[in-house]
């Protein structure tokens, strides 16, 4: 288990993240994972910063660009990759 503590707020966007990624296995733009868990855009533009300080998130850059979890991402939540 990652001794990474994270908010409520961190750990739905890091989880909405993983399970959009699993799904399209693909970069998960910030407007997708807020429609998955029901908050407005910015807040989690806001959010993302922080998880990829904490090396949870990487940024993909470009038109099809958005946010890929880490190998840490997993390992925080404590679910397989």
């Amino acid at each position: 288990m990652s001794s990474i503590e994270l908010t409520s707020s961190q750990k739905t966007i890091l989880t909405a993240l993983i399970n959009l990624h699993r799904e399209n296995e693909d970069a998960v733009k910030g407007e997708d994972i807020a429609e998955a868990v029901d908050r407005n855009p910015g807040t989690i533009r806001n959010q993302l910063p922080s998880l990829k300080a904490l090396h949870l998130v990487e940024r993909v850059p470009g038109p099809q660009g958005g946010y890929k979890p880490t190998a840490q991402a997993y390992d925080a939540l404590d679910v397989q990759q």
